[in-house]
């Protein structure tokens, strides 16, 4: 059932990408069901993985770069062709370097953390949820301390198995949210859909790493398919 709303959702038109990818994304807006942009994720090379933003009208807007992604901590470059933005995560010896610029015309930002403070970054945290599956499977919580370029610092999140829409039997149903209960009431929450029988994630839902064409945040839904 999972594995068939996601070919129906991919269904229609693409964002004009033709190349080969072991990943493809669509994400639309929640309310209208509007495509926003696709993002491809190419083939791996090495220990490396770009990812290509495109927007609805088929034009490149952002590009990431991963390094180490059979980690849940990989480096990461992203720049945003748009207005400049970029987000970059380095490691320097025993320290993870987070850099952010909000625009071309804003300064760089930098801070250095001890890698023994963090536990995921970025797409990183596919590979967290596979690490702790038996463990989300079982309802268990599972805290991790993200590390934000944008925040400058680490953020302790909580992940949980959270009831599944109806039909979806086949799959395992995350919520992402603060640890602190204070910024619980503040922050939005993302939802995950990972399929039980692969593992892959199949949908997302919430606060997306795309600024929107202005430079503000945006809350969109993604649902995954690969070829």
């Amino acid at each position: 059932m999972l594995e068939l709303m996601v070919a129906l959702a991919f269904s229609g038109a693409g964002c004009g990408y033709e190349g080969a990818v072991y990943a493809e994304g669509r994400a639309v807006d929640p309310a209208s069901g509007e495509l926003v942009y696709c993002e491809y994720h190419l083939p791996a090379a090495d220990d490396g993985r770009r990812v290509l933003y495109y927007s609805a009208a088929g034009h490149r807007i952002a590009e990431k770069t991963l390094r180490g992604i059979d980690s849940s901590l990989p480096e990461v470059k992203q720049n945003d062709f748009r207005h400049g933005e970029q987000r970059k995560i380095t490691r320097v010896g025993t320290q993870l370097s987070l850099q952010y610029r909000e625009s071309g015309k804003a300064a760089l930002e930098s801070e250095r953390l001890p890698l023994r403070e963090l536990e995921v970054a970025d797409a990183g945290f596919d590979h967290f949820v596979r690490e702790h599956w038996g463990d989300l499977v079982a309802g268990e919580p599972v805290r991790f301390d993200f590390a934000s370029p944008v925040h400058g610092r680490a953020i302790t999140l909580r992940a949980q198995q959270s009831p599944c829409p109806q039909g979806q039997s086949d799959a395992l149903c995350l919520r992402v949210e603060p640890a602190a209960a204070l910024l619980r009431l503040f922050a939005g929450e993302l939802n995950l859909v990972y399929s039980l029988g692969t593992r892959r994630l199949q949908v997302f839902e919430g606060v997306v790493n795309l600024l929107d064409d202005r430079g503000d945040n945006q809350t969109l839904r993604i649902r995954y398919r690969y070829p």
